[in-house]
């Protein structure tokens, strides 16, 4: 008997490659643009951390690193053989967990892709929750399994590492562990649209 895996889900992780370059001013700007813009009446996700409006994709400095996103979601949308189309960032937003039990709750986004960029991410501060959207949850809860798989866990933790970026399709149910550090876990999230070649005018910012 032959077991098949028959749908399987895409996940990317890079190293942006000019982090050590950068993290110093990286930080020294987004520091400024959360004392310049308050955190939002209604976060999509956070809960007692700081979550800014989706408008961070319009700050200048920080062009080198979407740029360098966009084309990993290039290079991703080669992987998954969608046939001429462009992509675009659409949105992009800081989140600023402290050591107040900071967290971001479970949720799914409404683009094509979705990611995160770490900036600060002491030990401890919280990972990265991925849910398998394909999972039956009386599977993983039934008390029979010995150790999850594939096939029957029902999420993944990802360690956050500064410096990384992960790519995911924005379907995928995901969530931000509690920060147990005393220091700031500091990172920026974003979606990212894939429509035909010509569809999308300009770049989004």
């Amino acid at each position: 008997m032959n077991l098949m895996s028959v749908y399987s889900t895409p996940l990317w992780q890079s190293e942006y490659p000019e982090f050590e370059e950068h993290k110093e001013s990286f930080l020294a700007v987004v520091k400024e643009y959360k004392e310049q813009n308050p955190t939002k009446e209604t976060p999509r996700s956070n809960i007692a951390g700081y979550q800014s409006p989706s408008t961070l994709q319009r700050v200048e400095e920080l062009r080198p690193l979407f740029e360098y996103i966009c084309q990993m979601a290039f290079k991703s949308v080669a992987d998954l053989d969608f046939v001429d189309c462009d992509v675009a960032l659409t949105e992009a937003w800081l989140n600023v967990n402290d050591s107040r039990q900071c967290m971001n709750s479970e949720h799914i986004h409404d683009e094509v892709f979705s990611g995160v960029f770490y900036l600060q991410a002491p030990e401890g501060s919280g990972k990265l929750a991925i849910v398998n959207p394909g999972i039956n949850r009386m599977w993983a809860g039934c008390g029979l399994v010995s150790q999850k798989n594939q096939f029957t866990g029902e999420s993944i933790r990802i360690e956050p590492v500064e410096g990384n970026i992960i790519l995911f399709p924005s379907y995928l149910p995901h969530s931000v562990e509690t920060n147990n550090h005393n220091e700031e876990r500091i990172s920026i999230s974003f979606n990212i649209i894939a429509l035909p070649k010509g569809s999308i005018n300009q770049p989004q910012s």
